[in-house]
């Protein structure tokens, strides 16, 4: 299906490929992975033909299909901002005939929840005779539906190192400090609730993941926590509710970035400062699969308390010790890894309940 043979591109004076090989056969699901500015998409441009090779051979046999992640495809017939991700997503794989199109996947879970991925790892399992080419940074994503991964470039990135200011002592009794409380939160858009009934406490110490598919009401829920303590109101601008940290609080708050460049700056500016408490929005959204693993890394040994939102299941995996699903009728809280609150009976009838409302 894919041959390609001694490629080469160069721009300007860089080169990108060199003598570079792959055979992918018809029905292959394969991966493509690297740091950035190794070739990742512009190797999918280039088998899409919207990038002339320096020199080499590309053979093609079939119809190409590309979907990008960011946007899926331009349906002029519709209202793009009326349709959810996983709806563009699924709209732009209809009637593909899998004995004769390679899809290239351009970062295809971005904007997508947990129950969108699933749907598209089931959607190319489903579709054996479907060839498919995916640039992703989601680990659990290439696991679960690639049966090949290659890795392009070989440049590591460097660690990313957070400096955390000293901790607060545990109290007299060794009980762990509470650093926040949040009672009977409630923010409204445009008449309809983005969440409501939110009530939690927060010990130092735990890594709280916010997921679910209440996209909008994850983040503007960690925007609220953030203007709280940046803007000293204790309602966080929600319509209702109180918002109240402990005086020993630092707060680094991550807005969500839109470059990977915009995003490593971000986390440059720990270095000359000090924080014991993280609010990250999407912190992995922009980042390079290098790049998400020294972040990985550096927020496992963050002796500190996080909260963050992020769709990447690996990496909610790997650090959160808290999972709370924010649903738009109140929340779903377990103390447990993410694996454990996916497969809990209860919380699965708690979110279906408080979804269908």
């Amino acid at each position: 299906m894919v041959t390609i043979s001694n490629l080469e591109l160069k721009l300007g004076k860089r080169d990108i490929f060199t003598g570079f090989n792959l055979e992918i056969a018809r029905g292959e699901k394969v991966g493509i992975i690297g740091g950035e500015g190794a070739g990742k998409s512009t190797l999918l441009d280039i088998m899409a033909g919207r990038i002339v090779p320096t020199a080499g051979e590309v053979k093609i046999s079939g119809e190409v299909h590309s979907v990008n992640g960011s946007v899926y495809a331009d349906f002029s017939e519709l209202h793009m901002a009326e349709m959810s991700a996983i709806d563009k997503l699924k709209r732009a794989l209809r009637g593909l005939n899998d004995d004769d199109t390679i899809l290239l996947l351009d970062e295809p879970t971005k904007n997508l929840d947990a129950d969108g991925v699933e749907w598209l790892i089931d959607f190319l399992c489903k579709h054996e005779r479907l060839t498919a080419v995916t640039v992703s940074s989601d680990r659990y994503f290439l696991k679960e539906s690639c049966s090949r991964i290659i890795e392009l470039g070989n440049e590591s990135a460097e660690p990313i190192r957070i400096i955390c200011a000293e901790l607060m002592p545990n109290t007299p009794s060794g009980a762990v400090p509470i650093v926040l409380e949040a009672n009977g939160l409630l923010k409204n858009r445009d008449g309809e609730p983005l969440f409501k009934d939110v009530s939690f406490t927060i010990r130092q110490g735990q890594k709280v993941a916010f997921v679910g598919r209440n996209d909008r009401g994850k983040s503007k829920l960690l925007k609220a926590l953030a203007v709280a303590y940046l803007n000293q109101d204790e309602t966080g601008g929600c319509q209702r509710g109180r918002i109240e940290f402990a005086d020993e609080v630092k707060i680094f708050y991550m807005p969500r970035v839109y470059t990977g460049t915009a995003a490593k700056l971000e986390f440059d500016k720990l270095a000359g400062g000090a924080a014991n408490f993280l609010l990250l929005d999407n912190p992995t959204a922009c980042l390079d699969l290098p790049t998400i693993e020294a972040l990985e890394r550096s927020l496992v040994d963050f002796p500190g308390t996080i909260i963050f939102v992020d769709e990447d299941r690996e990496f909610i995996r790997a650090i959160a010790n808290r999972i709370m699903d924010i649903t738009p009728q109140g929340t779903v809280d377990r103390i447990a890894d993410y694996d454990a609150f996916l497969a809990n009976e209860t919380v699965k009838l708690q979110i279906k309940e408080k979804y269908r409302v």
